[in-house]
């Protein structure tokens, strides 16, 4: 079992792609595949399903640090994995995270889906939403209670998705300090092996 371990987790209706093939390069270029495993899932849209496999693949990893990469709603289960686990072992970076997605995807409730990457069709049912809400609720309740240094959050200046102004305002009212980083990018981000040297570096 290698020492660390990676978990990538890509955004809403989307899957791995293109960030899992850049860190995979990136660890390969800086000779550190034979200490990090990467791991990208292809992640539920169930949230409930989602939550509980990333909970999986870091509770089963029992030596070094696990790395949280999350990207958009993989950004937002970041933010809930820093929140529910509190010890140095676990290691998050959100990017551009979905800070409340119960209202950012209200528009995509109840209609079918198409997946980005893969072309799968689905419906983001109303109880996946009220699952985002239990979640969100879990978030905003206990992440102020967080004042550990291993949590980053990395901001595109150009994102044309989301807006970040309550998630700085949250921080700043309940004192939570991630180091914070901002790209001039969009909410694609292209700048993912920036923050592979700021985490691995």
């Amino acid at each position: 079992m290698k020492h660390n371990r990676i978990i990538l987790l890509h955004g809403f209706n989307s899957g791995p792609g293109q960030k899992a093939e850049e860190i995979k390069a990136y660890l390969e270029e800086h000779l550190m595949e034979a200490d990090y495993e990467l791991i990208a899932p292809q992640l539920s849209y169930e949230p409930k399903k989602a939550i509980d496999e990333i909970n999986r693949l870091i509770e089963e990893h029992q030596t070094g640090s696990v790395f949280v990469v999350g990207t958009s709603l993989g950004g937002f289960y970041t933010n809930y994995f820093r929140t529910k686990f509190r010890d140095d072992r676990v290691v998050a970076h959100a990017i551009n995270p979905s800070w409340r997605p119960t209202q950012t995807l209200l528009p995509a409730k109840d209609t079918v889906q198409e997946n980005f990457k893969t072309g799968e069709k689905w419906i983001f049912t109303s109880e996946y939403m009220d699952q985002l809400e239990e979640f969100e609720h879990f978030v905003l309740t206990n992440l102020k209670d967080y004042k550990g240094n291993k949590y980053a959050i990395h901001l595109a200046t150009e994102d044309e998705l989301l807006n970040f102004d309550e998630l700085r305002a949250y921080m700043e009212e309940n004192e939570v300090n991630p180091d914070l980083y901002f790209y001039e990018t969009d909410h694609r981000f292209g700048n993912i092996k920036e923050v592979l040297e700021r985490m691995l570096g």
